[in-house]
């Protein structure tokens, strides 16, 4: 993972003083709070229209490090909601982008891009941070961190919206899970119901806030928080432990599930994604910059409709999983 950071000096120090002066005036936070906030480590999976707000509010609030985790690229109808991003960033990795914009806003905190798709494989890193944020938008990842909180003690916050309406729910290690009342149940999404930009924006303000609560040392409710910014109506749900949870009696089904899946289409962004077992990043932009131009940030390769990850994950932009088969041969080959 990359680390974007300044070091800190005198004249730094002054100005975080005043930086999150009206931060620490707050009864809730003061000053012992906020020490607390910038020595604290958060994870985002997932820089869409949840994670973009949560990041930036996060890095202003002066979270000492922030571990930023996206598996996709930016597309034109991300922008109608997802706020780190802007039209040049069109094609471009979502945590390359969303570190350098964050770094542009705090140039104190650590910032630690991660270009990768998590999997029961990779998703061990985390295990180094105090809390995690989800704001991912598919059920089978939510799910794996589900196992992967419950086994190794971790707290996490639980975020998602659709249409006008979006829940959020804070998770720690002794109480009822996510699987305790989600099922695997398939969704609708963004792209088949739609989003309105005010829910995603005030679910990840939400999240942000139990983040920070959190993180000083509130007591944390056990309940899972409704929205509807459309119809104007919050409601609350007690969160109870399931007696035939599979998670709460020590089956990690997702955690143990090994990646399998060589081709994915995301429906989000029409793009096909393809897992090599073996990638030279050397040879191939050699190859390609022989073909046409080709833009290379430390953890991806972007040439036409092609991104490529050093994790050995190509992203392909096509029609048809025809097609993009077909484009995969053409460029990468077998």
């Amino acid at each position: 993972m990359q680390c974007l950071r300044h070091e800190r000096g005198t004249d730094d120090m002054k100005e975080n003083e005043s930086r999150y002066s009206r931060q620490e005036i707050l009864p809730e936070i003061r000053e012992s709070g906020q020490k607390k906030i910038e020595k604290a480590t958060i994870a985002i999976i997932g820089l869409g229209a949840l994670g973009t707000v949560a990041a930036e509010l996060l890095a202003r609030a002066g979270i000492g490090t922030l571990m930023l985790i996206d598996r996709d690229c930016i597309e034109q109808t991300n922008l109608q909601r997802q706020i780190l991003y802007r039209e040049k960033d069109i094609g471009r990795s979502k945590a390359i982008v969303a570190a350098e914009r964050l770094e542009e806003i705090n140039s104190k905190i650590k910032i630690m891009p991660s270009a990768i798709h998590v999997n029961s494989e990779n998703i061990t890193p985390l295990r180094n941070v105090d809390l995690i944020l989800d704001c991912t938008d598919n059920i089978e990842t939510r799910l794996l961190l589900n196992d992967f909180c419950k086994k190794e003690k971790k707290k996490w916050i639980y975020g998602a919206a659709i249409k006008t309406k979006g829940f959020c729910a804070f998770f720690e290690p002794n109480g009822p899970c996510f699987r305790c009342f989600m099922q695997e149940a398939a969704l609708e999404t963004c792209e088949t119901a739609g989003v309105l930009n005010t829910i995603t924006t005030t679910i990840a303000a939400f999240q942000t806030t139990l983040a920070i609560q959190s993180i000083i040392g509130e007591r944390m409710e056990k309940k899972l928080y409704y929205f509807d910014s459309w119809k104007h109506i919050f409601r609350t749900l007690t969160l109870k432990r399931n007696k035939d949870c599979p998670v709460c009696r020590g089956k990690y089904v997702f955690l143990n599930k090994k990646e399998d899946a060589q081709l994915i289409k995301f429906c989000s962004t029409g793009r096909f994604q393809f897992k090599a077992k073996k990638i030279n990043f050397a040879l191939l932009k050699k190859r390609w910059k022989n073909l046409g131009p080709v833009e290379e940030d430390g953890q991806t390769l972007s040439f036409r409709d092609l991104l490529l990850f050093k994790d050995g994950r190509i992203l392909i932009k096509a029609k048809t999983e025809e097609e993009a088969k077909i484009l995969f041969s053409k460029w990468i080959g077998n």
